[in-house]
């Protein structure tokens, strides 16, 4: 998938890699996809430099959408484009047609968790 500057990344870069990753699946027009991840943001900040990280999977008909969520939401991580299913990520992942998802990975790239909260994480 593509990052918000357009360069093709690939979620392998970030799980099993000695940390800990919570993979985000949400929509620019998904409000508890959107509530879920701003309730992330906290979690983020505080273990960002002791090995944890969240990367975005937004899935949009455009990159626009995608854009002016993560401006007006704040999300300070890597966020990628599921452009209208190209990859069908969400599908792989179990989110389907559903109002999002979050995965928690472990460092050797094991799934922790299925859409834990962020007390949870």
């Amino acid at each position: 998938m593509n990052d918000t500057t357009g360069r093709e990344r690939r979620l392998s870069e970030w799980c099993g890699k000695g940390r800990y990753v919570l993979i985000d699946f949400w929509a620019s027009w998904c409000g508890p996809c959107r509530r879920t991840s701003m309730s992330m943001i906290p979690i983020y900040e505080a273990y960002k430099d002791r090995g944890f990280t969240i990367v975005g999977v937004a899935r949009e008909n455009n990159s626009e959408n995608m854009k002016l969520a993560i401006e007006k939401d704040g999300y300070p991580w890597l966020n990628l484009l599921e452009l209208k299913d190209e990859n069908k990520i969400w599908e792989k992942y179990g989110a389907g047609n559903s109002g999002g998802r979050t995965v928690l990975v472990n460092s050797d790239g094991t799934i922790l968790a299925v859409s834990p909260t962020a007390a949870e994480v």
